[in-house]
């Protein structure tokens, strides 16, 4: 997962966890249902602000709250 030393701003951005626009360590994680031949829209979101637990089982990632 590549990580950015900050989001980029614009457009009012904040981050969809956090409701935040600081500037913090940002990673991109992509949209579920906006797939297209491979390429797939993502959201910037705080790298602190991901918690995640993983579903052996499954295998499935879930975010922790």
């Amino acid at each position: 997962m590549r990580t950015f030393k900050e989001p980029n701003l614009t457009n009012d951005w904040k981050c969809p966890i956090c409701n935040k626009a600081d500037k913090k360590e940002v990673v991109l994680i992509g949209i579920a249902g906006t797939e297209d031949d491979g390429i797939v829209e993502a959201e910037q979101i705080h790298l602190n602000c991901i918690s995640l637990i993983y579903d052996k089982q499954h295998k499935v990632l879930f975010q922790h709250l």
